[in-house]
């Protein structure tokens, strides 16, 4: 009896981690798609605060961080604080090193992580005009990797939870 229940109690954490295991592939699908959308509406927002409020990029960035969700708000946030403080690298630098402290607590690619990066090329170096040409050659770019996360989303979610369960069951079959 005692050798049944451990059994089953043992098939049905497998089962549960199984599930959580797909279920957790398939949240970052999504949580991808998010995370871009608020990439684009950052650097809407920053095109903003540039353009019209012509605020110097430490202040662009640090009122763009109080308008979006983590991580995101972490990057503008650190990225401000460093040109505040009189971080003596350039803006590109400061750019890519807020970037990398936010990239693992996100789920983007290593290809969004690119396009996001590609920003820092004409940050404090260019004009007025040459930031916001940037930002709009970003946002092209984030358009089309959002809309390939949002068809690999609609197309791999459902199999990732499925997975997981199949996986799930076909490890309590092996081992039973």
């Amino acid at each position: 009896m005692i050798a049944l229940t451990c059994k089953l109690a043992g098939s049905l954490c497998i089962m549960a981690a199984a599930a959580t295991f797909g279920e957790s592939k398939a949240r970052a699908l999504t949580l991808r798609v998010k995370q871009l959308e608020q990439f684009q509406r950052s650097l809407k927002l920053l095109s903003v605060e540039i353009s019209f409020n012509r605020a110097l990029l430490p202040y662009a960035f640090r009122a763009v961080a109080r308008q979006l969700e983590p991580p995101l708000d972490e990057l503008y946030g650190a990225a401000a604080a460093n040109l505040l403080a009189g971080d003596e690298r350039s803006a590109k630098e400061i750019w890519d090193s807020a970037l990398a402290e936010m990239y693992p607590r996100s789920s983007l690619t290593l290809a969004d992580r690119e396009i996001v990066a590609s920003l820092g090329v004409s940050l404090g170096v260019s004009d007025q005009e040459g930031q916001l040409k940037q930002i709009g050659l970003t946002l092209q770019h984030l358009e089309i990797a959002l809309e390939t996360a949002r068809e690999q989303r609609q197309r791999n979610e459902k199999m990732w939870r499925y997975l997981g369960l199949a996986g799930g069951a076909t490890l309590v079959i092996l081992l039973l």
